[in-house]
């Protein structure tokens, strides 16, 4: 049996079937646009430029925490929220040990996001305490570096701020 021709006069630009097939890579175009653009705006944060600076900094990072077990220093940090004040007790064994520093750094570093981190300066208000003011609203999790000016010694610790306002920091941990 033979077909009859086909008399369909239309114009192809008039015809599904071309513009479906230029739909699908069209789409894949669209989609690796996309993703270029998404990749360039929000770049990770994660990865260090400096990782060899970094890589060769260890070492004083590892003898900031040896300082810090050799002192056995410990603080008692309690965020007020909602008056945005933070207090810290500073302690080591035995009390009186160490010289305490008039003020002490507090760096809250985001895990995932570098534009949420804060360093917030704390003064001594007398004998081991200090007291400083929170900048921004924190919720979720972050890491909690606290470190003299002098960068002798430091303390590190991590705390979620959904489910607590409190931490005690040890050098042992």
């Amino acid at each position: 049996m033979i077909r009859p021709p086909v008399t369909d006069k239309r114009p192809w630009y008039r015809q599904f079937w071309p513009w479906f097939l230029l739909a699908l890579p069209g789409s894949v175009v669209i989609a690796g646009l996309t993703t270029v653009y998404i990749a360039f705006k929000y770049e990770d944060s994660l990865v260090a430029d400096s990782y060899y600076a970094d890589g060769l900094a260890i070492n004083q990072v590892l003898e900031q925490d040896l300082r810090a077990r050799q002192l056995n220093l410990s603080a008692s940090l309690d965020f007020d929220l909602p008056r945005r004040e933070i207090r810290v007790r500073l302690e080591g064994d035995p009390p009186g040990s160490f010289e305490l520093p008039s003020i002490l750094s507090l760096s809250l570093l985001h895990p995932t996001d570098n534009n949420k981190d804060a360093v917030i300066t704390l003064a001594s208000i007398g004998g081991n305490a200090f007291a400083g003011e929170i900048s921004s609203a924190l919720e979720h999790r972050y890491y909690l570096r606290l470190q003299p000016a002098s960068t002798e010694w430091r303390l590190n610790g991590e705390l979620d701020f959904s489910r607590a306002h409190s931490i005690r920091l040890s050098a042992d941990d």
